[in-house]
C-alpha cells in the first residue's frame, strides 16, 4: 500500500507538516594559493561582523547549492566546491551549520549591499571576534585545503 502513489504523497505531506525542522546554515570557506581566506564584513552581523560568505539553507536546497547561491549573492562571484570541513549543532540560535571548502573562479568582484567590504586574511591574521564554529570551520579548511590540491593536482596527471 506504501509504494502507491496517492499514499507516498500524503506520506510526503505529512512528513513536512509533522516531522520537527530546524535551521541550516551553511558557509564557504574560500582558499586561495597563499593559503589566505576570503572574509567579508556583514551588516547584519554586528557581533562579529567579519566571517565567510553564507546565509541560511532555503527550503528543498542543498548544502551544496546553498554555499554557492551565498557566496554569488553576496560578492557575485563563483566557485569550485570541495569537501565539508566542519559540520556541528551550534547555537544560538539553534542550527545545524556546515561549512565547505572552496576556491574562487575567476571573475570581478560585486558585494551586496549586506556585505561592507571583502579581504585575504592569513589563518595566523584573521580579524576578531569570530564565531567559534567560523573559527574552527576555518583551522579544518586549512588543514584539508593542501590535501584537496594534492589529490587534485593528482587526478589531472
Amino acid at each position: 500500500m506504501v509504494s502507491f502513489p496517492p499514499v507516498q504523497s500524503l506520506m510526503n505531506w505529512a512528513i513536512r507538516l509533522f516531522v520537527p525542522r530546524h535551521r541550516a546554515g551553511v558557509i564557504l570557506i574560500c582558499m586561495d594559493d597563499q593559503q589566505r581566506i576570503l572574509l567579508l564584513r556583514h551588516v547584519f552581523h554586528p557581533n562579529a561582523p567579519w566571517g565567510p560568505p553564507g546565509g541560511w539553507l532555503g527550503r528543498d536546497e542543498s548544502p551544496a547549492k546553498c554555499a554557492l547561491r551565498e557566496l554569488e549573492e553576496e560578492t557575485g562571484l563563483s566557485a569550485e566546491l570541495g569537501p565539508v570541513v566542519q559540520i556541528s549543532y551550534e547555537s544560538p540560535p539553534n542550527q545545524l551549520a556546515v561549512a565547505f571548502l572552496g576556491k574562487l573562479k575567476p571573475g570581478t568582484m560585486k558585494l551586496s549591499s549586506e556585505i561592507i567590504e571583502a579581504e585575504w586574511f592569513r589563518a595566523d591574521a584573521l580579524p576578531q571576534p569570530q564565531y567559534p564554529f567560523v573559527r574552527r570551520a576555518i583551522l579544518a579548511a586549512v588543514n584539508d585545503y593542501q590535501r584537496w590540491q594534492m589529490l587534485e593536482h593528482e587526478s589531472n596527471e
